[in-house]
């Protein structure tokens, strides 16, 4: 093997590993789950009979997918099941992506979805909080991958919908809706008040949590000392993964 030889399959197999590389950055990238809102419209092929022409039924669906691809093929899975039209027997007139106007007012939304299981079909309502009714279904689908290991394509949204503080029916989302609701300050950055005094090397590191709610020195300085005795590995290298630690107190002799 002559040396351009060896230099071609080298930069081939660099190639290869970049490639590999920007797939795989790809995949985390949609494990993020963002999800766009589509409004698909379709209807049976028009068929001649008699020498008329019928025309068919126009049904209209809001669809929630990360691509146009996606939606169509969620929307005839939908006709075929619903209306018993086929993807072969009918044709799509219109698409179009729904783009909510940028808001930084949270809101609650109210999800009626049915999913598959390894049992069967199950009927839930989900509450959560985001800007957008988007950002809404995409905490929806990492929770129910996450909670009840439920795929994409077996979850069916039946309505959504704005919930008012009134209706809001679920603990963990009525525990925001108090006025007096307070967050602990995680990680906190002294800053100096001048820029004169702004340092860009100092002889000691600086501290970014506050030690009141330090975890781990809360551990140490308990009476009662605890000890790590297990941490479980992930259970799987797609989306979903579970780590679990365990502590248990030590035996005093």
């Amino acid at each position: 093997m002559c040396i351009r030889d060896r230099y071609q399959r080298r930069v081939h197999g660099i190639q290869w590993c970049q490639r590999r590389s920007m797939g795989k950055e790809s995949k985390s990238q949609f494990s993020l789950k963002k999800v766009k809102q589509y409004i698909l419209v379709g209807r049976a092929k028009p068929v001649v009979k008699a020498g008329k022409q019928e025309e068919p039924k126009v049904y209209r669906m809001r669809v929630f997918a990360p691509n146009t691809v996606i939606a169509k093929s969620k929307f005839w899975t939908l006709m075929r099941k619903q209306k018993k039209i086929k993807h072969t027997g009918g044709e799509l007139i219109a698409i179009h992506e729904i783009i909510e106007n940028p808001s930084k007012t949270v809101r609650v939304y109210g999800i009626v979805l049915r999913y598959q299981s390894r049992t069967g079909y199950h009927n839930m309502y989900k509450e959560y909080r985001d800007t957008n009714i988007c950002g809404a279904m995409s905490q929806m689908y990492m929770d129910m991958a996450g909670r009840h290991r439920a795929r994409e394509e077996t979850i069916h949204i039946v309505r959504t919908c704005v919930v008012p503080e009134k209706l809001i029916k679920r603990a963990e989302t009525k525990s925001f809706t108090n006025g007096n609701v307070k967050f602990p300050l995680l990680n906190r950055i002294s800053r100096p008040p001048i820029k004169k005094f702004k340092a860009f090397a100092r002889a000691k590191r600086p501290t970014l949590f506050l030690q009141q709610i330090n975890t781990f020195q809360y551990i140490c300085s308990h009476k009662q000392k605890l000890s790590l005795i297990h941490i479980s590995e992930p259970t799987r290298p797609e989306r979903i993964s579970y780590a679990v630690f365990c502590l248990k107190k030590k035996k005093t002799q």
